[in-house]
């Protein structure tokens, strides 16, 4: 059966036979069952036909016992492990190449001089920071 290409009324046709027929087969009849979910039997009726409310159905398949149904519905779908091996690298952080760092002055001003992945020396200006004085420290 493809339901892709089914309209949502024949869908829901459907779905009422399958209650009907889940229904005979225990041999219930539609009084005993709209009794048992509370409902009245046109009521049960009109959803046998595919014309229902969606509290109606559950009720319905509950009182069927096929409540399981609807379990893989509300169950949430399984995550990959490749997607969540592809999100765990664009989350973590990447070091830069260099580790070393020392601090030196040069020219009244400061500078952080650290060794480059092929060996040269760096020299990146140091930020200062301003103290509740407003003054640099």
């Amino acid at each position: 059966m493809r339901t892709m290409r089914m309209s949502d009324d024949a869908i829901a046709v459907q779905i009422g036979q399958a209650i009907r027929e889940r229904r005979l087969r225990k041999n219930i009849t539609q009084d005993e069952l709209a009794n048992s979910v509370g409902i009245s039997a046109p009521t049960l009726q009109k959803l046998e036909k595919g014309k229902g409310t969606l509290a109606t159905l559950i009720s319905t398949l509950r009182a069927l016992g096929s409540l399981d149904l609807l379990t893989p519905l509300m169950t949430p779908p399984p995550v990959s492990p490749l997607a969540v091996a592809k999100s765990k690298k664009s989350l973590t952080r990447v070091r830069a190449i260099g580790h070393a760092r020392a601090t030196a002055t040069a020219t009244n001003t400061a500078v952080i001089v650290s060794k480059g992945s092929a060996g040269t020396t760096l020299l990146i200006p140091k930020k200062t920071r301003r103290n509740q004085d407003g003054e640099d420290s």
